[in-house]
Formats: structure tokens, sequence, C-alpha cells
């Protein structure tokens, strides 16, 4: 198994009074096993960055880096090029590849959750695997490219039980 590392930054301090946060917390790094090994075949230590934050800094990340003014549950931004992902192994000469950050909100994922019916760390196991995935090149534009990325949510999201996110929204899209 390709030795992977998750650095976890708690900017709001509301994520820390969530109940089981610390468990879900220390799970992450089985999570992010389990989506590097589906989408990555070479031999060097993995590591992400994750923020988790509220909606005002989300707000403002948003607006920043993708011209959106609005609050958003998930934010990936990729330290490779889609073309570039899948050389990581010959591109990178370090022995532990940072493939990019994640930022997730809190207050967004609350309402999210809400309406869907879905448990809250579910849906936040669901958002970094999600957000995971597109640091590994994979998307959402058409609906070939979703179904292929929703396939593999699933079937991760299944090894650590999981529910499928998409059941709940009619396989509506989730995303912005």
């Amino acid at each position: 198994m390709t030795m992977a590392q998750v650095n976890i930054n708690i900017q709001s301090p509301v994520w820390a009074t969530i109940a089981n946060f610390k468990k879900w917390k220390e799970s992450l790094l089985m999570l992010f096993q389990a989506t590097v090994k589906e989408v990555y075949d070479g031999h060097k230590a993995i590591s992400v960055n994750m923020l988790l934050t509220d909606d005002a800094d989300i707000c403002q990340l948003n607006k920043v880096f993708r011209g959106k003014d609005a609050a958003t549950n998930v934010l990936s931004f990729p330290q490779y090029s889609r073309e570039d992902i899948c050389k990581i192994d010959t591109l990178v000469a370090k022995n532990c590849i940072e493939i990019g950050d994640i930022a997730i909100s809190y207050g967004v994922i609350v309402r999210e959750s809400a309406k869907l019916g879905l448990d809250f760390l579910d849906r936040c196991s669901h958002l970094f695997v999600h957000g995971v995935l597109h640091l590994f090149g994979l998307g959402h534009v058409d609906d070939t490219e979703a179904k292929q990325m929703e396939a593999k949510e699933i079937k991760i999201l299944s090894q650590f039980g999981v529910s499928n996110p998409y059941k709940c929204s009619g396989n509506k899209a989730l995303w912005d």
C-alpha cells in the first residue's frame, strides 16, 4: 500500500464541537488511502492538506479562486494539472507527493445534510473523497464523466459503511 498522509487544519472551532468528530478525523487517513488506491497506481507516498472552515471563509476562497461570491461545500486546489497527475511519479523527484488542498465548510454541509437527510459526518466523508478525486483529475463536467466519478465515490464510501450519497438526491447533481 502506498503511504498516505492527511494534514488537517481546523480553521473554524465549530468543527471540534461535533459529536464523533475526533473518531471521524482519525478515520480520514484510511478513507484517503482507499481513495488513493482507487486512482493512483504509483509507488510514492501521497499527501493532501484539508482545511475545515466556515461559510465566510469558503465564500472568500470561492470568490477569489472561482469568481463565485457564494459559500460552497467543498473546494479542491490541485497541485498538478489533469495531464500531469497521471505522471507524477516521474515528474516529482520527492518520495512524498503533495497533490493539493481541499477546503470544506461546516455551515453548508450542515444545511445540505439536513436537506438531503444525510448524516453530517457521512456527508463530510463524501465531500473529502470527492475533493481528493478532483485532485487526481476526475471531474463532473459532463454526464459520462460525472457517472464515472460518482461510481468511484460510491465504491470507496461503501467500504466505510457510508450509503450511496446520490440515492438521497434522486441522482440530481449535488455540485454547482
